[in-house]
């Protein structure tokens, strides 16, 4: 122990095999099918339920359940995360909680886009509902549930498979690369399906549930069989469930931190609730949805290593403000598409674009864009890509940091409480999307939207296209705004991280 506490390690740091590629890639590949579903539950789910051409739900109650849901969902992950810190087993302390949350999660997903009933007109506790609002209530409790046993100790399992600064970095970018990648082909296979003639959202899910149903399993067992999880040698006897989370709470980087992605939060689940009607309503491109979403996570795929980089120049959280900046500056165009005339983007309309083809191909491609107004939504696209290069790194980074935020924390205790600190902030998260997603469905149903319109009637005013559009894009920059202040003197740079894990080594280390 003496040589380890020389090279400034702890014993359980002193174990630890190199993260090679392999390692990484293994890690971070169960993220990819969970993103790929995490794409539709994020922008489909409305659409799904609370569209026309989907099971045809109020957006405003959809928007209910899911706040319910999510309130459920979020009360749980203390107790997950207390229990995976204290609950060793000769497989670890994650591995177990991921094993069996991956398929309580898939049967969840399954019955969502899948359901084995037709909803309609009940009486439930003496009152008149379609069945579709409690069976979506359900489902999604299971979902939530299968998913905070699993992603509470995986996240915490992978802040604890390094205590090298920027070597944390690179294992939440290798995570947050393949969930960008799962995105991205939950988003491109619209695109493939267009082609066969499935272009509604209903359709999509349909697909995506059998693709996740067969690919996550595989990912996850050779995770489990290819991850190491070292024993984490704590200094001190175990802390109760109240003390172990007043010392998380007493940590000011992470309580910083908390509420810097509680704002960010809120402002994502209302982008993501209102896309779709954004694309359908205010550009009447509804079903060319799923070409929005491709270009827009190829975007951040090929911005996550330049993020990277800024970040072990700048430090992770002066590379976050960066990130909000941008996202914030790309946001502004986004009304400005919508009240501007059709006229001014003919020159992007897929008709002029494909204009080079040979006759008899230009005939055969545009076939397919028929009655679709492209000229618009083909230059909101180019606005998202642009945009979508932030999130990113939004998603790694804070990731990044909350892993050196927990060093605090076992410096002052002695133990080692990523599950703690991981489930307060799934917690947290959760409960700030749901107020996000009620914010946004309610405000767009406040402001005179109804989901379940056409498109070309004109029941949706001009005015409540407008205030749509803001919701969509301005508010939510705002909300990620608050953070600016509270990054710019963030404390836990690169040095102070090594500081602490220097004070760490040098204590006395008991089994």
């Amino acid at each position: 122990m003496a040589e380890a506490a020389a090279t400034g390690l702890t014993r359980a740091q002193a174990g630890h095999k190199p993260l090679n590629r392999w390692r990484l890639a293994s890690y971070g590949a169960p993220a990819m099918p969970l993103s790929m579903i995490s794409l539709p539950l994020a922008v489909y789910l409305p659409a799904v339920y609370a569209d026309s051409d989907g099971f045809g739900l109020a957006l405003g109650f959809v928007g209910l359940m899911l706040v319910l849901s999510r309130i459920f969902d979020g009360v749980t992950d203390p107790l997950i995360g207390f229990l995976s810190d204290r609950w060793p087993t000769r497989w670890g302390r994650r591995k177990p909680w991921v094993v069996a949350g991956t398929p309580i999660y898939l049967l969840g997903i399954w019955l969502l886009w899948v359901p084995p009933v037709e909803f309609g007109e009940i009486t439930l506790l003496g009152f008149e509902m379609n069945s579709g609002y409690p069976y979506l209530l359900a489902v999604l409790i299971l979902i939530y549930i299968g998913a905070t046993i699993k992603d509470v100790p995986y996240s915490a399992w992978g802040a604890e498979l390094s205590q090298n600064y920027n070597e944390r970095t690179l294992v939440t970018s290798w995570r947050e690369g393949f969930s960008v990648a799962g995105s991205l082909g939950g988003a491109l296979l619209p695109v493939f399906i267009f082609f066969w003639g499935f272009t509604k959202p209903v359709e999509v899910v349909y697909f995506l549930a059998i693709a996740v149903v067969l690919i996550m399993p595989v990912l996850v067992m050779n995770m489990v069989l290819v991850v190491p999880e070292y024993p984490q040698v704590e200094v001190k006897k175990r802390l109760p469930l109240k003390e172990s989370f007043t010392y998380v709470w007493k940590n000011l980087p992470y309580r910083r931190l908390v509420i810097i992605f509680l704002f960010s939060t809120i402002g994502s689940a209302m982008t993501n609730a209102l896309s779709f009607f954004f694309v359908k309503h205010v550009l009447l491109a509804g079903d060319l949805y799923g070409w929005y979403l491709a270009p827009y996570f190829i975007s951040q795929i090929v911005a996550i290593p330049l993020w990277f980089k800024l970040s072990k120049r700048i430090g992770k959280h002066r590379a976050t403000m960066v990130a909000i900046g941008w996202y914030a500056f790309w946001s502004c165009f986004i009304p400005l598409i919508a009240i501007a005339p059709a006229e001014w983007f003919t020159a992007f309309a897929v008709t002029e674009l494909l204009a080079f083809l040979p006759e008899e191909s230009y005939v055969a491609a545009t076939a397919y864009f028929a009655d679709i107004s492209t000229g618009k939504f083909v230059f909101f696209i180019a606005v998202m890509c642009l945009k979508g290069s932030s999130i990113g790194a939004l998603s790694a980074l804070p990731y990044a940091m909350a892993a050196d935020v927990i060093d605090v924390d076992t410096a002052q205790t002695g133990k080692r409480q990523g599950g703690a600190y991981f489930s307060i902030w799934s917690m947290t998260r959760k409960l700030a999307y749901a107020l996000g997603l009620f914010i946004g469905t309610s405000a767009a149903v406040w402001v005179g939207f109804n989901s379940l319109a056409d498109p070309m009637s004109g029941t949706n005013t001009d005015q409540s296209l407008i205030l749509l559009a803001c919701l969509y894009s301005i508010v939510p920059a705002i909300f990620k705004f608050v953070a600016m202040p509270l990054l710019w003197n963030y404390e836990l740079t690169e040095e102070r991280v090594r500081e602490i894990q220097e004070e760490m080594a040098a204590k006395p280390v008991t089994d």
